[in-house]
């Protein structure tokens, strides 16, 4: 598939200076909201993107600075590697723009460049700090799980908690066993937070340029949304890293990582497509809207529902649960 020609004599006119105060709203929300405000990151780049497919390239470079200038007075290292990540992500549209190129590909591409920004921002921190801003942050989030049975917040729900202290302090050290592996995980999480960021960017462009009759490639409905059936041996490994013996003091806890890294990362994918299974499967019974989001919303919410839904992608890659045409 490839994007329809720019070159539309009657394309709107954006207003630069609407397109800024956009891009600073959503700096905003993001800066002050890193992980809730993913959306909001991936709105950031967006008035970029239409100035440049506009045709407007200096304007495109001029909205991506002046959003994002302010943030020098809050994080100079942050603000140099955002303003680079949203023209590179523009520049990424205009190349694929005429091209032949899945969406798939296109998206990918956007998340190599969040991922790209989130380690040149640890590297910029890192050499503007003389120190390694990872091994600094660990230091400070390990000292407080060792020091958590003193917080004072700790200390007021153990005068709450109803049963004898020896079980407090068996939950208390759980916790922090938890706290301290959970560092480890980030990788995953980040792909997936990361993953999710582009593809509201990818869905977003192609909502909010198509006002401006700049026609993007859209995504298939989400009920129809669909992947290969070999991506599940990203789960199988997961759990063939997780499952098997340990062998090796030194490599244990590699593995272990790695085999819950994959889980979190392809558990989220097929998740996703356990959601979009069920919506097909919801139009079949010819389900209201209400009641769709309703049912999905109970399933996400109860504790240890949410694992219906990937298995629910899982087996639809085998049954086809939702009569796709998967010939190709």
């Amino acid at each position: 598939m490839s994007f329809d020609n720019l070159e539309n004599t009657g394309t709107r006119k954006a207003n630069l200076a609407v397109l800024i105060f956009f891009t600073f709203l959503a700096l905003m929300v993001t800066y002050f909201l890193p992980f809730i405000g993913f959306v909001s990151l991936a709105m950031l780049p967006i008035p970029s993107i239409l100035l440049l497919l506009s045709g407007r390239k200096r304007d495109s470079i001029i909205c991506a600075v002046a959003g994002v200038i302010l943030l020098f007075l809050f994080n100079y290292a942050l603000a140099a590697v955002i303003i680079p990540a949203i023209i590179a992500i523009s520049f990424d549209y205009k190349y694929f723009f005429n091209k032949s190129r899945k969406i798939l590909i296109i998206i990918f591409t956007i998340f190599m460049i969040f991922i790209g920004a989130a380690i040149l921002y640890i590297l910029v921190e890192s050499l503007a700090v003389r120190n390694n801003l990872i091994s600094e942050v660990s230091k400070v989030y390990n000292g407080y799980i060792n020091n958590l049975p003193n917080d004072p917040i700790v200390k007021t729900y153990q005068g709450l908690f109803s049963a004898e202290a020896g079980q407090f302090s068996t939950v208390l050290k759980q916790t922090q066993s938890f706290l301290r592996f959970f560092p480890k995980l980030l990788p995953g999480i980040l792909c997936v937070f990361f993953g999710a960021t582009s593809l509201i960017n990818y869905i977003a462009s192609t909502t909010i340029l198509g006002r401006y009759d700049i026609k993007l490639n859209v995504l298939p409905k989400f009920k129809e949304w669909d992947i290969s059936w070999y991506w599940c041996w990203g789960i199988i490994l997961g759990i063939i890293l997780i499952i098997i013996p340990q062998m090796n003091s030194r490599y244990d806890v590699l593995i272990d990582v790695t085999g819950y890294n994959l889980i979190i990362i392809f558990g989220s994918l097929y998740l996703i497509l356990g959601a979009s299974t069920l919506w097909g499967i919801f139009e079949r019974f010819n389900l209201t809207a209400f009641r769709r989001y309703f049912i999905l919303f109970v399933i996400i919410l109860a504790p240890g529902f949410i694992l219906f839904l990937p298995v629910i992608g899982l087996v639809d890659i085998w049954v086809n649960l939702r009569k796709l045409n998967r010939s190709r």
